[in-house]
């Protein structure tokens, strides 16, 4: 589990607030009916699978209307952002609530369209990833050079 340094704030939340004064792309989706509905029927961590016997043959992909589970790792991001769901509300996660879960930072704005922020978000390399493996090529890279 993640270290707590102070109530409820994580390292990790603690590290992507660190230079934000304000929340950016934070602003949610309203869903239609059926999609609520749908959603409701949904526990943490299901999909489309745990809805009753009647909808079945609706949805036909893997990762219809899955809902994150707030104890595991997250799904990978993707583009079109209506497959994955909050672990609690009945919703897409926003913009920032993917970039978080991307480790992009809270001072990080995305521009364009709601669905071009998405887009940029799902095509990103997570920046603490690119900064983890820059430090190993970087560590490589000198090595070859004392060779």
């Amino acid at each position: 589990m993640e270290g707590k340094i102070r109530g409820d704030v994580t390292l990790n939340e603690r590290l992507m607030r660190s230079n934000s004064k304000e929340i950016h792309n934070h602003i949610g989706t309203i869903h239609d009916e059926k999609t609520l509905k749908f959603l409701a029927m949904i526990p943490e961590g299901k999909n489309y699978k745990a809805l009753p016997k009647e909808y079945e043959g609706i949805y036909k992909y893997h990762e219809a209307l899955t809902r994150y589970h707030s104890q595991k790792p997250s799904l990978t991001i993707n583009t079109c952002h209506r497959s994955h769901f909050h672990y609690k509300y009945d919703r897409i996660p926003t913009v920032r609530e993917n970039a978080r879960l991307q480790s992009f930072p809270d001072d990080f704005i995305f521009y364009g369209t709601k669905a071009q922020q998405y887009r940029q978000v799902g095509n990103a390399v997570p920046p603490l990833l690119g900064k983890a493996i820059a430090k190993q090529l970087k560590k490589y890279l000198e090595q070859e050079d004392h060779d």
